[in-house]
């Protein structure tokens, strides 16, 4: 990152925006404790057993190194998804489908449920539907700023979380993807990181029954097999507010190093 931003690519491309490499920024998140919040369900879908055990692990890591732990909350997150979705089939799917039938090849099935969803929207509606995802980015940003420790008063440096409800799966079984989603929408910095891995003797279901709570969530546990994602990789991810990429690769240096011990 600090190579590509020394090349000056915002002299290339008008979108780019000219923020240099910020080193004291890098460097001053690893000299101090922290303070982050930590995110383990969305409130849509549950994650599989691993990831909560890999998630808890390291936040008990992050403890005992003096970090403070705040415990973020998922709201905010359905009204921003929603949104995002709309924009999906804003053209009523005329920008796939004209290139998908220049490539005279055919439709992967869920993206041609997704052009066939709805019909195009007016410009009138289009810029109303801007107005919903600027005003569901100001209310988050809000969220952010008056989130404090509830010990020191701090405000949270980054959010720690999953990046998906499960391990690797088998090719179009994947179905949630709120817990990456939502930074999109927000234009967030986010980096995902392996974490851990399947304990496939130990990380099993629990014993008591778990009642799904929408088909997305009932098609997730359905997925988890503690005997075939044995030995999977568990990714985790870092969470920064807009511009924060200096400040979130300093913090994935100090988890790093937490890993590793």
């Amino acid at each position: 990152m600090h190579l590509m931003l020394d090349a000056q690519t915002h002299l290339r491309d008008p979108r780019v925006t000219p923020i240099p490499w910020r080193k004291d920024i890098f460097e001053e998140v690893q000299t101090r404790p922290l303070t982050i919040g930590v995110l383990i369900d969305d409130g849509v879908v549950k994650v599989h057993p691993p990831i909560d055990r890999v998630l808890r692990e390291l936040e008990a890591k992050l403890k005992s190194a003096g970090h403070e732990i705040v415990q973020w909350d998922a709201s905010g997150h359905k009204e921003c998804i929603e949104i995002m979705d709309l924009f999906y089939t804003a053209d009523g799917g005329e920008d796939i489908r004209r290139d998908v039938t220049a490539s005279g090849e055919p439709y992967i099935p869920h993206v041609e449920g997704l052009i066939n969803r709805g019909q195009p929207i007016s410009v009138f509606a289009y810029w109303q539907l801007n107005k919903r995802k600027i005003a569901a980015q100001n209310a988050y940003w809000d969220k952010w700023n008056n989130k404090k420790s509830p010990i020191s008063g701090k405000s949270v440096d980054i959010l720690l979380m999953p990046t998906m409800p499960h391990t690797a799966v088998p090719h179009r079984t994947c179905r949630w993807v709120g817990y990456t989603k939502v930074w999109n929408f927000l234009d967030y910095t986010a980096l995902s990181f392996p974490a851990g891995q399947v304990r496939g003797a130990t990380d099993i279901l629990p014993s008591e029954h778990y009642s799904p709570r929408n088909e997305y969530d009932e098609w997730n546990w359905k997925l988890y097999d503690p005997h075939t994602m044995d030995g999977h990789p568990v990714g985790l991810q870092l969470v920064g507010r807009r511009f924060d990429e200096e400040k979130v690769l300093g913090i994935a240096t100090v988890i790093e190093k937490l890993i590793k011990e």
